[in-house]
C-alpha cells in the first residue's frame, strides 16, 4: 500500500509502468472532471471508474482482491476509510476472473491491519494481491454517500495482456 498526498504522487514514478502513466494523466488534467462511469485513459492498461457510492460499517464489508490490476483510489467528495492486511487471510467465495475481483476475510488470529482514509487531497495505492476494505464509514460518522474515483492500472507483468 501507498498512502499520500494526491500532491505527492510524483514521488512514486518509476514504480511501475502503469502508475507513470496515470501520474503523467494527472499533472494534465483535474480528475474532477471526470464523468462518471468508465474512462479510458491508456486503454484498459489504465482506466478511471468515478462512482457514486455510499460508505459502510466494517461489520458489513469484507476485503477484496485484484490479480491484474492495482487500484489507485481518490475522494471526490465525502470521506471514506479504508483497511489493508498484510497478514493472513481466507478466501470467502470463488475469484471472479472476468472482473478482476475476489473477496477474503482476516484469517483467525489476524490482527495485523493497517488502515487510513481518504479527503482532504489523499490517494492509496493498493498492489496487486493486497487485501483491501474501502468505502469504510468515518470515525463517529453513519454511513453516507461518497463520490469516488477508482483508477485501475495493470501490473507490469499483464501490461501486454490487457
Amino acid at each position: 500500500m501507498i498512502y499520500d498526498g494526491l500532491d505527492a504522487i510524483g514521488l512514486y514514478r518509476g514504480l511501475t509502468r502503469g502508475l507513470d502513466v496515470l501520474i503523467d494523466w494527472l499533472g494534465k488534467n483535474d480528475p474532477a472532471d471526470l464523468p462518471i462511469g468508465i474512462t479510458e485513459i491508456d486503454g484498459k492498461r489504465v482506466y478511471a471508474n468515478v462512482m457514486n457510492t455510499s460508505t459502510k460499517h466494517e461489520k458489513d464489508a469484507r476485503f477484496e482482491t485484484h490479480r491484474k490490476y492495482m487500484d489507485v483510489q481518490i475522494d471526490l467528495e465525502g470521506a471514506e476509510c479504508f483497511k489493508t492486511t498484510p497478514g493472513a487471510v481466507v478466501p470467502a467465495g470463488d475469484f471472479d476472473e472476468a472482473t478482476d475481483k475476489g473477496y477474503c476475510h482476516a484469517a483467525e488470529g489476524n490482527d495485523d491491519l493497517l488502515e487510513g482514509c481518504l479527503a482532504g487531497g489523499r490517494f492509496v495505492v493498493f498492489m496487486i494481491g493486497e487485501p483491501h476494505m474501502p468505502n469504510l464509514v468515518t470515525p463517529g460518522a453513519e454511513p453516507g454517500a461518497i463520490k469516488k474515483i477508482c483508477f485501475k492500472v495493470a501490473g507490469d507483468q499483464f501490461w501486454d495482456e490487457v
